[in-house]
């Protein structure tokens, strides 16, 4: 039911590094989660190109959560498995739910994450289970984002306006506690004269930007709260991701 990439980093490709310490194994890898699942898999649970449920465990240790009853029953908000590729015919719900990029997911991958923000939703909505490692570290590498069809509707149709954006926060918890957040605007019309939308997927490199603003890194880091604000009613609290990586440090 799952697919993952284990991706091993020296600045944005590959390291692994081992040892062993107190009779313990220590290594430090990045685990990039790209939502790819098996053709079997796709056609068991797949509805209408979507799928959802109240959490997605990744490898066991990456959790994507949503407000869900259970395996496509009542969702309300939150993360859900999309292999949409854009139909503008399609009501404003599914529109919300596909990404703006017509080819489906990043760099050619056929599913990806669509995030729909309600009035309900979970206290993160990615959570890090370390139970199965004597001790573990983590930090943010980055991971793509795009609109949603529906934002991007909006501005081929001339009904995002000056003065109106989409801007998303990433707020990184460790045992409860704010350890760190950036911000990313998907639509800009605000800051700047020009419109300016991620209606395409991009690469987020979340920790050169810490870099490059001259901010305190993010600490390590157990749960991620994605929260977006909008100018207006119009434009709807939703965007789609792929491939979200974290650098891990653990003993096992």
């Amino acid at each position: 039911m799952k697919k993952t990439t284990m991706i091993l980093l020296v600045a944005a490709a590959i390291i692994l590094a081992s040892c062993v310490k107190a009779g313990r194994a220590s290594s430090v890898f990045s685990i990039g989660t790209t939502f790819e699942m098996s053709e079997s898999d796709l056609e068991q649970y797949m509805v209408d190109s979507l799928m959802y449920a109240p959490e997605f465990s990744w490898e066991n240790v990456t959790i994507f959560k949503s407000k869900s009853a259970s395996i496509n029953q009542g969702y309300e908000g939150g993360f859900i498995l999309s292999m949409k590729k854009g139909n503008p015919y399609e009501p404003d719900n599914l529109t919300m739910l596909s990404s703006a990029d017509p080819g489906a997911g990043a760099e050619g991958s056929s599913c990806y994450m669509a995030f729909n923000q309600t009035y309900s939703m979970p206290p993160y909505d990615i959570e890090y289970d370390f139970s199965s490692y004597y001790t573990a570290e983590s930090s943010i590498v980055g991971f793509y984002l795009c609109n949603s069809l529906y934002n991007s509707m909006l501005a081929d149709e001339g009904k995002i306006y000056e003065g109106d954006y989409l801007r998303l926060t990433v707020e990184f918890f460790k045992g409860g506690n704010l350890v760190g957040s950036v911000q990313k605007y998907l639509i800009d019309y605000y800051t700047t004269r020009q419109l300016s939308m991620v209606n395409k997927w991009e690469a987020w490199d979340v920790q050169k930007e810490i870099r490059d603003s001259g901010a305190t890194s993010i600490g390590s880091f157990d749960a991620v709260r994605f929260r977006l604000e909008a100018s207006g009613s119009h434009i709807k609290p939703c965007f789609c991701l792929d491939n979200f990586i974290v650098q891990l440090s653990v003993e096992y």
